[in-house]
């Protein structure tokens, strides 16, 4: 039996990681969205996201806290990416592993709008304190 090269075996896991985590995410108990998105399990979610993601997904919460939604162009938009094709791997993929590592439902809801694209939704006023700990976490790195 043929050895697989260690780039080989990286590509293959690549592939399948998203499948992996939806099998690993589903076998998983969670708590609900709503009520334990309250201020301190927010201040907990964003404190280890990146500095790259907490910009961004600061973009994400205002757009959802301000609008109730965002449409997948208008996001792409905020976070600085050329494509919507581009917002998980700059967003969302963060925050979904973030709330898997902390037994969570992602604080968002999605439906899909008449022309196929992906709408997020702001869901139980999540966004509003969201945007509370993203302003305070960039406060504690930044000093201001």
């Amino acid at each position: 039996m043929p050895t697989l090269s260690e780039a080989t075996a990286r590509e293959i896991a690549e592939v399948l990681a998203p499948y992996v985590a939806e099998v690993l995410a589903r076998s998983s108990p969670k708590r609900p969205a709503g009520p334990d998105y309250d201020a301190a399990t927010c201040a907990e979610f964003v404190r280890d996201l990146g500095q790259g993601v907490l910009n961004r997904a600061q973009n994400f919460f205002l757009l959802l806290a301000t609008h109730g939604r965002v449409g997948s162009l208008d996001l792409a938009l905020a976070i600085g990416t050329s494509t919507p094709r581009n917002i998980p791997a700059n967003l969302t993929n963060s925050l979904k592993q973030r709330a898997r590592r902390m037994n969570l439902d992602v604080p968002w809801g999605e439906t899909v709008s008449e022309d196929g694209r992906t709408v997020w939704l702001d869901r139980d006023g999540i966004a509003a304190r969201m945007i509370e700990a993203l302003s305070a976490e960039q406060h504690r790195r930044h000093g201001r």
